[in-house]
């Protein structure tokens, strides 16, 4: 016990020092208010509400930090310093994690925001290279991940960095699915632990009992079944192909899609944009299809599920969708 509070200080001073210095707001006059956008190696969204220390400590009406590093920045209450240190060691580690996965950058910075409790900026969500939390996952000694393993519960912010990693490529299949499986796999990663991995086998047993009823039901989603938890169906079916083809799947997959960036990203000039998805979504299936011995589409006709169209654009949160997963 006596070493691993030694340790924590020692890390904590380390990602102080190492990782650029966190900022505090009111203090050192214009350093404090430089945006980091100004940042030429990844740039924040132009269209963020809170791009400097300034702007964010305003809106908190407390004094905050700016945690910074080459592709990702943390914004949080100056008397969560501590904690912020420690969560944000592990954004960096999902970050580059994947990166390796994926193969590109993030179309911009990653801004992740800790917003005291009841802000309404802390909506829990992301939008594209933006996460907006509430200040809970810093919360670290009432997390029982973090008691118990040592741990913070990072799962959240990691999946939402994954759908800005998956947006950037403008790869479309199954809804938030691409994003979802890639959040699990890093995170079981920099940040496994036994209560994280009960939650995905609990979650992964949820979408086979889906898949299992949709089959039943002759392949139509269940009425009891929300539409916006269709894609459970899709998760499920990505799950088998990573189990099947091995641990370079989604590596091997993005490399497909990044040899048909071209055509994902002028697939925009479509216009319409259930035409925009359902040609990028057919781009997808195709570098899915090409991975070796993995017959994707095969895999979709057995399911029903359709090899051009994109399941968002079957409108399937509509009223008079007719719960399949074909035209």
């Amino acid at each position: 016990m006596k070493k691993q509070r030694l340790f924590l200080p020692i890390l904590y001073l380390f990602l102080i020092v190492v990782l650029e210095p966190a900022l505090s707001f009111g203090s050192e006059g214009d350093e404090a208010k430089q945006s980091i956008s100004e940042s030429k190696a990844h740039e924040l969204k132009p269209s963020l509400k809170f791009k400097t220390l300034e702007a964010f400590g305003k809106e908190i009406k407390e004094p905050a930090i700016l945690l910074n590093s080459e592709h990702v920045c943390f914004f949080a209450p100056k008397r969560k310093e501590k904690e912020a240190a420690t969560v944000f060691q592990y954004l960096v580690a999902a970050y580059n994690e994947l990166y390796l996965i994926v193969g590109v950058h993030t179309e911009y910075k990653i801004a992740v925001y800790a917003f005291p409790k009841g802000n309404p900026h802390g909506w829990g969500g992301t939008s594209l290279c933006s996460i907006e939390y509430d200040e809970s996952n810093l919360d670290l000694e009432q997390c029982p991940e973090w008691t118990k393993y040592h741990r913070p519960h990072v799962s959240g912010y990691i999946e939402e960095m994954a759908h800005s990693f998956v947006a950037t490529t403008k790869a479309q299949f199954g809804w938030e699915m691409v994003g979802w499986s890639l959040g699990v796999k890093v995170s079981q990663k920099i940040a496994g632990n036994p209560i994280l991995s009960a939650q995905i086998q609990e979650t992964r047993q949820k979408q086979q009992e889906t898949v299992r009823r949709y089959a039943n039901s002759e392949f139509a989603l269940p009425q009891d079944i929300p539409g916006n938890k269709v894609d459970r169906i899709h998760a499920w079916l990505l799950w088998q192909c990573e189990r099947e083809y091995g641990p370079n799947f989604w590596k091997d997959c993005f490399q497909e899609i990044r040899r048909q960036q071209k055509a994902l990203k002028d697939a925009v000039h479509l216009g319409d944009q259930d035409e925009i998805r359902n040609a990028r979504y057919q781009i997808t299936v195709d570098c899915f299809d090409r991975l070796p011995g993995l017959n994707f589409k095969e895999r979709l006709r057995n399911l029903n599920i359709s090899l051009k169209t994109d399941i968002k654009s079957l409108h399937p949160q509509e009223a008079d969708w007719n719960r399949r997963l074909t035209e």
